[in-house]
């Protein structure tokens, strides 16, 4: 179902982002931080909310983590006929951005949650999927939530280009990004990246395009994300 592949989308694109001479810095997550957006299709039709929240910093075998939650919801008109929300949870080094282990719940009423769980050995370069078995990853590899904020953490400015690798606890996609300009969008002066996805195995049914607007203060706070895929444009747009 056309829902289905949605909240899939949204569970990669968050809902939806290293080289080597690019680097997170002095960057720190701020912890109770919560995003709330609303979700439209045809960037028009609602079809939902996505909230993202830092939560407590852990210890994560000696190295300080936080949880960050990400949940998506169906609207209520669609509720009526067809009850889901998806939840993603990542663990990542409160200094590092990198993710230790990510987890990502699907629940669709009448059926049992699709759960899917990914660990990452930092050290070996191994990701360890949840009934799927190991697989040799980049070093610089990370969840789509943990991409999110690392490339909150970049000094943006003009032209400049970002690459990463996302894997979303299976698949690896290549994300780059480049800074094409600024825009006002509502009370936000916002950085306008022009963002692309593609799966590593380049299949022309897994790839998505992406105009990504961040704040241009020190937070860089996501303000719209604007996403063409394969089951039609989507829109996230931040809740003032």
């Amino acid at each position: 179902m056309k829902i289905i592949r949605f909240l899939r989308c949204v569970a990669l694109f968050v809902v939806i982002f290293a080289l080597p001479c690019v680097q997170a810095g002095c960057y720190e997550l701020e912890k109770g931080e919560k995003l709330t957006y609303a979700v439209k299709f045809l960037y028009i039709i609602p079809l939902g909310s996505l909230s993202i929240e830092v939560k407590d910093k852990v210890d994560y075998s000696g190295e300080a983590v936080y949880c960050i939650n990400c949940e998506g919801k169906t609207a209520k008109w669609i509720s009526l006929v067809f009850k889901a929300e998806v939840v993603l949870n990542s663990y990542v080094g409160a200094r590092s951005l990198y993710p230790r282990k990510f987890e990502q719940i699907l629940k669709i009423a009448g059926k049992p949650d699709d759960i899917r769980r990914a660990t990452y050995d930092r050290v070996a370069n191994i990701m360890e999927a949840e009934g799927k078995g190991r697989k040799k990853v980049p070093p610089d590899v990370r969840d789509p939530i943990s991409a999110i904020y690392y490339l909150r953490a970049q000094d943006l400015n003009e032209g400049l280009e970002i690459n990463q690798t996302v894997n979303n606890n299976q698949n690896s996609y290549i994300f780059s990004s480049k800074v094409i300009g600024k825009k006002k969008i509502g009370k936000f002066n916002c950085w306008v990246l022009d963002s692309k996805i593609r799966r590593e195995n380049k299949s022309m049914y897994h790839r998505m395009d992406a105009v990504i607007y961040l704040s241009d203060d020190a937070k860089r706070v996501p303000v719209l994300i604007q996403a063409k895929t394969n089951v039609g444009p989507i829109m996230l747009k931040l809740k003032q």
